[in-house]
């Protein structure tokens, strides 16, 4: 678990950086927790090791959603370009919804054709960011538009440090990572962070990655 600490403080500092210069939102972030928490998850929702150390040592925060009906989450903004947001883990079975759990009322019936092992962790732009939590280091995978999820991080640690890199790439830039004419996302930027995500994630799953965050131009 040493791996996952150390990403999530890196992403946490580049997080927090961005945040401070340039974020949009105000107490609507993952933030580390003074001491670890038993958390609240559903118990139909299979928690891997991994997660249940992101949710009981991180705090999904979202002020705006104290005493509403709304969905908790945390908001992990990559420049201009995209906004992910976490769910917080009160709140995953919702989260579910639409995926794993379908229907337009309750009792929501499962898909036959979700793994249950598949639980959706955050959202950009209506397509899921997924953890496998049967396979040791929880891989991530990301659907676009209804299609087959690919695989984006081999563990949750790596989902962490690519987020890091993305976002420390969006700070040099002045939080400005998309042309303002084209609305594509400037090749300089991708120019910079595409060495380190293909040396941590490979050349595939980092063109996933930027496919899913909806990348105009990807790593070639």
């Amino acid at each position: 678990m040493e791996e996952l600490k150390a990403a999530l403080q890196r992403f946490l500092e580049q997080q927090d950086l961005y945040n401070a210069e340039f974020g949009l939102f105000e107490e609507h972030e993952i933030r580390l927790r003074p001491e670890p928490v038993h958390c609240e998850i559903d118990e139909q929702i299979p928690v891997s090791p991994e997660l249940m150390y992101l949710y009981s040592h991180y705090e999904i925060r979202d002020s705006k959603a104290q005493g509403t009906q709304k969905l908790r989450n945390a908001a992990v903004e990559i420049g201009d370009a995209a906004v992910l947001f976490f769910a917080a883990p009160e709140h995953l079975h919702r989260q579910q919804l639409g995926y794993r759990w379908i229907g337009q009322s309750e009792p929501y019936r499962e898909s036959e054709t979700w793994p249950r092992q598949h639980v959706v962790i955050a959202n950009f732009n209506d397509d899921p960011l997924i953890v496998d939590t049967s396979v040791p280091g929880s891989p991530v995978y990301a659907g676009v538009a209804g299609g087959r999820p690919e695989c984006v991080a081999s563990s949750l640690g790596d989902l962490f440090l690519a987020l890091a890199i993305l976002i420390e790439g969006a700070r040099a830039f002045g939080g400005e990572v998309v042309d303002e004419e084209t609305y594509e996302t400037k090749p300089a930027y991708l120019e910079q962070v595409e060495p380190p995500l293909r040396a941590l994630l490979g050349a595939e799953r980092a063109e996933h990655l930027c496919e899913f965050l909806s990348f105009n131009i990807y790593i070639s």
